[in-house]
């Protein structure tokens, strides 16, 4: 999305591949692959590009860094990445853009390289269905642990029902969160059957949302249906929304409400 729109607005841009392969339409566009290990070959092909700004955009794991590949720039500071790779994902990635920023490459968030409302929801109902009460207060409650839990740098995802946490996301993320929701005996359950209960996604207290967005898809709605849930819940504006048109029509025929909460409406 962000490719293409900077193609769309003749916006000088290049694409930097990791090990993941993102699949055959970054051959549309200029990109580069690299490795982590070799950090100086990375900065120079920044600085031969003129790149003054850099967003951090898709899913990777935490890379498994070879300390003999790595060339001379990456040895002055692999000790301190290899610090960050052991602290949660919002400082580990606060102290990767602080490598960039340093290099004096300005970190910009994936919703402000796109239009406003493109990537991200204003407050509101998206689809045909709507949270009742119990819902909403299922996403109040979740809000909750999710704040308790953001200080150490955990959780980007929990699942409530009538109540009840029964799950939280760590490392596992999303998908697996809601696999495991899924797999939980009927007596877990008895409290609040299937369809009930809701998955609410938000930026953890004080995250830096320029490095790491929560997102959700068509995926995420495939399977929270799956889990039982009754709904999706998203922080307005702090959420990614990945294929709008397809999550809502998932989400539609699956009898699932997409919600998109003001912050002051996830609140006690």
């Amino acid at each position: 999305m962000i490719a293409e729109h900077c193609h769309e607005t003749e916006r000088a841009y290049l694409l930097i591949l990791f090990e993941a392969d993102p699949g055959d339409w970054v051959t549309c566009h200029p990109h580069q692959r690299h490795r982590f290990e070799k950090v100086g070959a990375l900065f120079r092909a920044l600085e031969s590009f003129g790149a003054a700004e850099i967003v951090f955009a898709g899913a990777m794991d935490r890379p498994r860094l070879n300390p003999l590949a790595m060339d001379k720039r990456a040895m002055t500071i692999a000790a301190r990445v290899m610090a960050m790779l052991r602290q949660g994902d919002d400082a580990m990635l606060r102290g990767l853009g602080s490598v960039f920023e340093e290099a004096g490459i300005r970190v910009v968030g994936a919703a402000d390289c796109l239009p406003p409302d493109k990537l991200v929801a204003n407050p509101g109902v998206l689809g045909q269905h709507h949270p009742d009460a119990r819902a909403r207060a299922d996403a109040r409650r979740a809000a909750a642990i999710l704040r308790a839990l953001g200080p150490v740098d955990v959780g980007q995802a929990a699942v409530v029902a009538g109540g009840v946490c029964l799950g939280i996301e760590a490392v596992e993320g999303t998908d697996a969160l809601l696999d495991r929701v899924a797999a939980l005996p009927e007596s877990k359950r008895d409290h609040a059957p299937p369809p009930a209960g809701v998955l609410l996604k938000m930026p953890k207290p004080g995250q830096d949302t320029r490095l790491d967005l929560p997102t959700i898809g068509p995926a995420t709605a495939r399977n929270a249906a799956r889990a039982g849930l009754a709904g999706l819940v998203t922080e307005a504006a702090g959420v990614q929304i990945l294929d709008r048109d397809a999550l809502i029509g998932t989400a539609d025929r699956a009898g699932l409400f997409l919600w998109s909460a003001a912050r002051d409406e996830l609140e006690p």
